[in-house]
């Protein structure tokens, strides 16, 4: 015989209606102290390491529009690179940083909006700068070019597009004057053949003293606040690496140069762009006019409201610059 059916105490009832909610929200209980100690954590990481953790920030930002960074072994070490996903048969574009503590994440924003133009983007970090490998070498601009030249054969590009900023626009004019036949078209920023006298200019943007460093902070990672002066003595400490590297391509400036005014009749059929800022003091309008009558045939177009990183400051026009140019053909269709 079945035995009646017990009504349950209050206490029951009670019991039964809170421990539901107690457990639909038992998961706030453990996020709330793993996100302090998450960001905790980073908060610590970025005193002792500023600089590695703004770039590993920025990396894992740029992977959400799939670019990733990979690594290629070159004659004299392991390079790192940037690049976009898409398919095989994509037309390239090589972007080459100059200057600044960003290498290669100064193309962060411009990567993937020139990537959904349908084209395969690639962004080296030259050697002896960032995550690439430093050797005791002399780090000139024709080094950094041969060194360019041997990523872009083993990725097995051809017809490349190539984009130089300031002193990696040197770089790109170097490789593209020895490797006409590899360059489809060339786009010059904010730099390209300024000489000693803008060799000595451009040396400005590597941080020497607190105030370099706070105002290229400000420049290259913008919306960081004003922070206390040991974290930028921090951020020097770890820029120190790059210094050899950045000072070297500075230092072959005469000679290197005058190996790509010999030769500048090699790229005289290459679509060849310059852009240049209104507010760069770095690299002015009159130094742009005169790349300009340097390289018969070329065309300029000018930033007014930018500074020194057109990219950074306007990623979408000047992604939209460099797709419109990309998809030039001979003849200006």
């Amino acid at each position: 015989m079945a035995e009646p059916s017990r009504k349950p105490t209050e206490a029951e009832v009670r019991g039964e209606l809170i421990a539901p909610q107690v457990r639909r929200h038992a998961w706030l209980n453990i996020a709330g102290p793993l996100s302090a100690l998450i960001l905790g954590g980073l908060a610590a990481a970025f005193y002792l390491q500023p600089i590695k953790v703004l770039r590993w920030i920025q990396l894992a930002r740029i992977g959400w529009s799939d670019v990733t960074q990979n690594e290629m072994a070159i004659n004299d070490g392991l390079m790192t690179y940037l690049i976009t996903g898409g398919y095989s048969g994509m037309d390239p574009v090589v972007l080459v940083h100059g200057l600044g503590p960003n290498a290669a994440l100064v193309w962060r924003d411009t990567m993937p909006l020139v990537a959904e133009g349908h084209f395969k983007v690639v962004a080296p970090n030259l050697m002896g700068v960032a995550s690439s490998e430093h050797k005791q070498v002399k780090y000139t601009i024709g080094y950094q070019a041969g060194a360019l030249g041997q990523l872009i054969d083993q990725l097995k590009l051809d017809h490349v597009n190539l984009v130089g900023d300031n002193v990696g626009a040197d770089v790109a004019l170097y490789y593209a004057v020895d490797h006409p036949d590899k360059v489809e078209r060339l786009v010059l920023v904010g730099g390209g053949l300024f000489g000693q006298r803008g060799a000595a200019q451009l040396r400005k943007l590597i941080p020497t003293d607190l105030d370099s460093m706070r105002a290229a902070a400000h420049e290259s990672f913008f919306g960081l606040p004003t922070m206390p002066d040991a974290i930028y003595q921090r951020m020097m400490a770890e820029l120190a690496d790059d210094l050899q590297a950045q000072t070297d391509m500075l230092n072959s400036v005469p000679a290197d140069e005058g190996h790509i005014r010999s030769k500048l009749g090699q790229i005289f059929n290459t679509l060849t762009i310059i852009i240049y800022s209104g507010r760069n003091p770095y690299f002015t309008s009159a130094q742009a006019e005169a790349l300009h009558s340097a390289l018969p045939g070329s065309a300029t177009v000018k930033f007014k409201t930018s500074g020194v990183y057109p990219e950074l400051e306007h990623p979408d026009d000047f992604a939209d610059s460099l797709v419109f140019v990309f998809k030039q053909t001979e003849g200006g269709q």
